[in-house]
């Protein structure tokens, strides 16, 4: 949705927010829960993998739930 002077808006997210975000992409791309793939990640069990869209989808979200 843009506004009035045609640039998109921006919508802030609380941490709840965002991690709720991330929860929901990784049940949908990955199948695990947000929690799960923040463990993954931080031990590196993604990495041989990082480069894969899916992926790359969730990783991208991981700073709005910190």
């Amino acid at each position: 949705m843009a506004s009035r002077d045609g640039l998109p808006k921006i919508r802030t997210l609380s941490r709840s927010e965002g991690f709720a975000l991330l929860d929901r992409r990784a049940r949908a791309e990955l199948g695990v829960s947000g929690e799960t793939f923040i463990r993954r990640w931080k031990a590196g069990r993604y990495a041989k993998r990082a480069d894969r869209p899916e992926v790359v989808r969730v990783a991208m979200l991981l700073p709005l739930a910190r």
